[in-house]
């Protein structure tokens, strides 16, 4: 359901700057203030794409079988099981169930990290492709308004954000390509 969320606003995002970067009539040197409300629509989605990334993220990470409610688990088998050794009570039997235990929960916690990784990395490729279609979006808009592009530096800022924010997701992949094999 939560995917469905994302690609959702995905798509919402992707269906405004369709219609919004392809205006029905040519602009003319008059439209600076349509050029700037274009080049700031092109920034919000590409702000609203980060924020909705960073969402996501934390939502896969704090999802149930999180990191921390698997050593909360730990914690609590191992205390039951060092409280009878503290008693004298099955000392070797306790000693036993606790590396067992500490050896399922280190499998526990690897799985998890590989599946954490998994998800990351397919959300950061539908990233890469959002950006992609918004940076090609604003490269229509600089045709459409040719004569104002080069003059207004606001373009030149958005410009450089939207690539930077490209770049940056060629390096989360890169990133996770690493993580995703280290984790198998």
């Amino acid at each position: 359901m939560k995917t469905l969320a994302i690609i959702a606003l995905f798509i919402t995002a992707n269906l405004g700057t369709a219609l919004f970067a392809n205006p029905l009539e040519k602009p003319t040197s008059s439209n600076a203030d349509a050029l700037k409300s274009q080049v700031a629509f092109h920034q919000r989605n590409v702000s609203a794409l980060w924020q909705q990334y960073d969402l996501r993220v934390q939502q896969i990470r704090n999802s149930v079988g999180n990191h921390a409610e698997l050593e909360r688990d730990e914690a609590f088998f191992v205390s039951v099981y060092q409280k009878d050794i503290d008693n004298n009570i099955r000392v070797e039997e306790s000693k036993k169930a606790i590396t067992e235990i500490k050896e399922r929960y280190a499998k526990a916690h690897a799985k998890r990290s590989a599946e954490e990784a998994r998800r990351i990395a397919a959300l950061q490729t539908q990233l890469k492709k959002a950006l992609t279609r918004e940076a090609k979006a604003l490269g229509k808009t600089k045709r459409n308004y040719a004569d104002l592009a080069k003059t207004l530096p606001v373009f030149s800022e958005v410009e450089g954000y939207v690539n930077e924010s490209i770049e940056r997701v060629d390096l989360l992949l890169a990133d996770s390509d690493r993580t995703t094999i280290a984790a198998r």
